[in-house]
C-alpha cells in the first residue's frame, strides 16, 4: 500500500503544486515557474532538454518527486521529458509538453499517441522481463509479443513476433549523475514480415531497466528512453 500511495503522490504532484501556486497573491507563482522549467523544456525561458541532459540535474529530479522519463525518436536530436500522469492497473501513461503520450507496462512501451503512426497496444507474455521487474539472471531466452497498429477495420493491424534475448557482460551507465551497474540485453524479434532489434540496460540485481531502445512501429521506428525517476508498485 505504501508503494501505491507514493506512486499516486508522484502521479498527481503537478496538480497539487499547481493548486498551491494558484493561492499565491504575488502574480505568477514561483512553484508554477519551477514546474514549467522542468516539465516544459520547450519554453523560451528553459532551454530544450537534449539527450545530453546538460540542463537537468539529479537534485532537480529528486526535488520534484515526479515520475519522469526522457524520450527521443531515433533520428531526431531533441529529447523530451515526459511525466507520469495516468495510471490504469500497472500501465502508466507519460505525457510531454507537446501532448505526446507514451504508455508503458514496466518499461515495455505498449502505446504511443501524437508521435505519428501510433502504436495502439502490445500483448506480452506473463514472464516478459521488460514488463515486470526481473533480475538479469532470471531473464528468459525467448518470448513472444503482438503489436497492434491502426489499420482497416476496428481491430487494426497486428504484427506477431518471436524474440530472442541475449545478454552481454555487465557494465555501468550514467544517467543524470547516477551510476548504475547494468547487464545489457539485445532482443531480436521477427514475424509477419517484420524484424527489429531492441536493447535494454537492466540493473543486474533488481531488474530495473534504466535505458532502452525500442521499436514502436514501421512508421516511427525506434524510441530511445531513459528512466529518470521510476514508478514502483509494491
Amino acid at each position: 500500500m505504501g508503494g501505491i500511495l507514493a506512486m499516486t503522490r508522484s502521479l498527481f504532484a503537478i496538480s497539487a503544486l499547481l493548486a498551491l501556486g494558484a493561492c499565491s497573491s504575488s502574480g505568477t507563482s514561483p512553484v508554477v515557474d519551477a514546474i514549467k522549467e522542468v516539465i516544459l523544456p520547450s519554453k523560451p525561458e528553459a532551454p530544450t532538454v537534449t539527450s545530453g541532459g546538460s540542463t537537468l540535474t539529479r537534485e532537480r529530479i529528486e526535488q520534484y518527486g515526479l515520475a519522469l522519463i526522457r524520450a527521443r525518436i531515433e533520428g531526431e536530436e531533441v529529447s523530451n521529458i515526459l511525466t507520469g500522469t495516468a495510471l490504469n492497473g500497472r500501465y502508466v501513461t507519460y505525457i510531454s509538453s507537446y501532448r505526446q503520450n507514451i504508455t508503458m507496462l514496466g518499461t515495455l512501451v505498449t502505446g504511443t499517441r501524437g508521435l505519428g503512426g501510433d502504436l495502439l497496444a502490445v500483448r506480452n507474455d506473463l514472464n516478459d522481463p521488460v514488463a515486470t521487474l526481473t533480475p538479469a539472471a532470471d531473464w528468459p531466452s525467448t518470448l513472444t509479443r503482438d503489436y497492434r497498429f491502426p489499420g482497416v477495420g476496428p481491430a487494426g493491424k497486428t504484427i506477431s513476433v518471436n524474440c530472442r534475448l541475449m545478454p552481454s557482460p555487465e557494465t555501468t551507465i550514467a544517467i543524470v549523475e547516477v551510476i548504475y551497474n547494468v547487464t545489457p540485453f539485445t532482443e531480436v524479434c521477427a514475424g509477419d514480415g517484420t524484424q527489429f532489434t531492441n536493447t535494454y540496460h537492466v540493473e543486474t540485481d533488481t531488474g530495473q531497466i534504466w535505458r532502452t531502445h525500442q521499436w514502436v512501429g514501421a512508421q516511427r521506428g525506434y524510441l530511445n528512453i531513459e528512466v529518470l525517476e521510476p514508478l514502483t508498485i509494491d
